[in-house]
């Protein structure tokens, strides 16, 4: 008797979020997400670029049931976007990473450091220094910790991978700037999977590359382009517990669905409905509430990824999926059914 596996296919579950400038239910241009082990979820909301918008960079903590735990970070004062920036605070942070202890790391791309918060969301420490030596960074992108809690950092503007102890402590790099095996060109999302391999969503060279826990080259998938499996700027990028690869396709406005060998699955549109806290907001309004439900065009629109940027898995099916021009994550379940054949 041999067990074949039908196709993967994913059920859309839910929406969770709502724009929100300032703290509170809902994010602002969010960028990175991350749970812990109590299936609470971390999103960091990078919030724009206009000076008038500052206020709302910051990360946000809920349940599963969107309900809002506590929120940590603050504004870095424009006077003071340099190294002078305050402890705890964020002038365009990219990603957020757990240690074993559930302590949040923090990187920013503008202050080119690695905030470390408690758990109660007091900034206890911060490290980082701009350069291109080794334990120096320059626009540091995506964040992941192994088993061994040692913190693998992509050094997105000097094109590579370094590794750091928790204290900030210089272990190792590899990776150049160039498009051969090995080398990046402003690489972005990192994962870590069960087995201890390093996936890099290689930002400009549309592919994604997979290393072991040295940096040793284990293989690459991915071309530019629109068709499958092809990518037009890949930032986030998820590994389960299956060995699925996971990747926001950024400027494709879609999910793509990888098996462990980088062949192409299928790939994710979206199928968003209103989120909790969004219904929330409308019903202040019955009057925008009526007329939301009479724009059916715009509804239609509106369900579709606008610009995935992070995706995040997690060992019940669950497949999160931000997107960061409309301020939420579509939530989606894998599902593989399996049938029995006859015997060979």
């Amino acid at each position: 008797m041999v067990t074949e596996i039908s196709p993967i296919t994913f059920g859309y579950s839910h929406t969770i979020g709502r724009q929100e400038n300032r703290s509170g239910n809902g994010f602002f241009y969010p960028v990175a997400i991350t749970r812990d082990k109590d299936n609470l979820l971390y999103v960091v909301s990078r919030g724009s670029e206009t000076p008038a918008f500052f206020p709302c960079k910051r990360v946000t903590v809920l349940n599963m049931d969107e309900e809002l735990v506590r929120e940590f970070g603050t504004k870095v004062p424009p006077e003071e976007a340099d190294e002078s920036a305050p402890d705890g605070s964020f002038m365009w942070p990219t990603s957020i990473a757990l240690d074993k202890s559930g302590i949040a790391f923090v990187c920013d791309e503008w202050l080119n450091r690695i905030s470390v918060f408690d758990k109660n969301g007091a900034c206890i420490n911060k490290w980082g220094k701009l350069g291109d030596g080794d334990g120096e960074i320059d626009r540091p992108a995506g964040l992941a910790f192994d088993s061994e809690d040692r913190l693998y950092l992509v050094d997105s503007a000097n094109h590579r991978v370094q590794i750091f102890t928790k204290e900030g402590k210089f272990i190792s790099s590899w990776g150049s700037e160039g498009n051969g095996d090995g080398e990046f060109s402003y690489p972005w999302g990192i994962e870590i999977d069960h087995n201890g391999d390093v996936f890099i969503a290689d930002w400009r060279n549309d592919r994604i590359q997979k290393f072991d826990q040295d940096g040793n080259f284990l293989m690459k998938f991915g071309s530019s382009g629109k068709g499958d499996g092809e990518f037009n700027r890949p930032s986030g990028i998820a590994v389960d517990k299956d060995g699925i690869i996971y990747v926001t396709d950024f400027k494709n406005d879609r999910l793509q669905v990888f098996g462990s060998d980088g062949s192409f699955i299928t790939e994710l549109t979206g199928d968003a409905t209103l989120s909790k806290w969004g219904r929330e907001r409308l019903e202040l309004d019955p009057g925008m509430l009526r007329a939301r439900d009479r724009a059916q065009g715009l509804m239609e629109r509106e369900k579709h990824f606008n610009g995935p940027v992070a995706v995040e898995v997690d060992d019940e099916g669950r497949v999160f999926v931000v997107e960061s021009p409309r301020q939420r994550m579509q939530v989606y379940r894998k599902q593989v059914a399996s049938f029995h054949g006859g015997p060979l």
